[in-house]
């Protein structure tokens, strides 16, 4: 009987170099199988692409048809490919607007995908999930009103932000109620995506609920927590101006904390605000002194002329570049008057920043 050296000839004599070389065999062959799953991967990803090519080919006439009226003959969307159809539907809706809208919402239902999205939404699948939420909300539909509300707090700022966006859709006026609140405690939502939304709804329908959110969350700033104060009041630049101000005014005012008045300052537009404006010009934090001016820009008179000229000479750089521009901006202000200011500044540097924001506003 031929023993275990002569059958595995191929194999080292040494025990060690043995191993070695069996565990690189089992490293190529992993490396062989890994490589062809990638190649069926990559084959399978090629053949979907075809496919859904293939499906928007067919259906992209039918969908800029409902510019016009719904096709008389529609045809059946497979199972498989809900998921990619819903993605052209909200597309092209989100592309048009007044009757031709309302024709793809007609199509919409005429393919029960107001079914298909409530189904989805009780999916496990993210993508499911928000491809759902985001038809919901187009479709206007209202039988899933207490499922989106419940999402709003979902900790996936993403799966919640759809929530929220399909519940303006759905009715801005009942939701702002109570979800500009949700909104300023909410940080991990983007504050830019947030005032975009309330831009969507229009000032006639935040205006009031961000008033009664900010009288509400008045008092955070005395408990040592001013973060969503502040948010309230980045999200009330989409807010009717005139009607903010008397609010406005009485949390800056109130107000401590640096970040609550520079979010502040920067609402203000009524001219009979401009005393508490200056008052806040000589404040320790550089980038409220930034507001103070830059409000003095808008709304500033004449006489601000000498105090914006003092402020040049801020130790901080933001402070005077702004200072400049807002001297610049100031009312019955000419280039000639501002060289004359900048010929008399006995500060080199902010005779310079003045020059560069002179030269700054003649190249615009």
């Amino acid at each position: 009987m031929p023993d275990r050296a002569d059958t595995l000839w191929w194999l080292p004599h040494d025990p060690l170099l043995a191993l070695v070389f069996q565990f690189g065999l089992a490293i190529i062959a992993c490396s062989l199988l890994m490589l062809v799953a990638v190649f069926v991967l990559r084959i399978r990803l090629v053949l979907r692409q075809r496919r859904e090519k293939r499906f928007a080919a067919a259906w992209q006439p039918l969908l800029a048809e409902c510019v016009y009226q719904v096709p008389e003959t529609l045809p059946q969307v497979p199972r498989a490919m809900r998921y990619h159809f819903m993605k052209l539907w909200n597309y092209h809706h989100e592309s048009l607007v007044g009757s031709a809208r309302k024709n793809l919402e007609q199509l919409a239902y005429a393919l029960k995908l107001e079914e298909i999205s409530r189904d989805l939404l009780h999916h496990s699948d993210l993508r499911s999930k928000l491809i759902a939420i985001v038809t919901l909300g187009h479709l206007g539909d209202r039988t899933q009103w207490h499922e989106l509300r419940a999402l709003v707090a979902d900790p996936s700022p993403m799966l919640s932000l759809a929530a929220v966006r399909a519940l303006l859709d759905i009715d801005a006026g009942a939701t702002l109620t109570w979800l500009v609140t949700v909104m300023a405690a909410r940080e991990d939502w983007p504050l830019a995506r947030i005032v975009a939304m309330l831009r969507e709804a229009g000032p006639g329908r935040v205006t009031l609920p961000l008033i009664a959110a900010a009288e509400a969350a008045a008092q955070v700033e005395v408990k040592g927590d001013t973060r969503q104060i502040v948010r309230l009041l980045r999200m009330m630049e989409v807010a009717h101006t005139e009607r903010i101000g008397t609010i406005v005014g009485r949390i800056v005012r109130a107000a401590t904390d640096p970040e609550v008045i520079a979010a502040g300052l920067r609402l203000i537009q009524d001219p009979r605000d401009l005393e508490l404006v200056r008052c806040h010009l000589a404040h320790e934090t550089w980038f409220v002194r930034v507001s103070a001016v830059r409000v003095l820009g808008r709304i500033g008179e004449s006489a601000d002329r000498v105090v914006l000229t003092d402020m040049l000479g801020d130790r901080h750089w933001w402070v005077r570049y702004h200072a400049a521009r807002a001297l610049i901006a100031l009312p019955f202000t000419s280039f000639a008057e501002l060289e004359i200011i900048r010929a008399r500044l006995p500060d080199r540097f902010a005779a310079d920043m003045l020059g560069q924001a002179i030269a700054e506003a003649r190249a615009a």
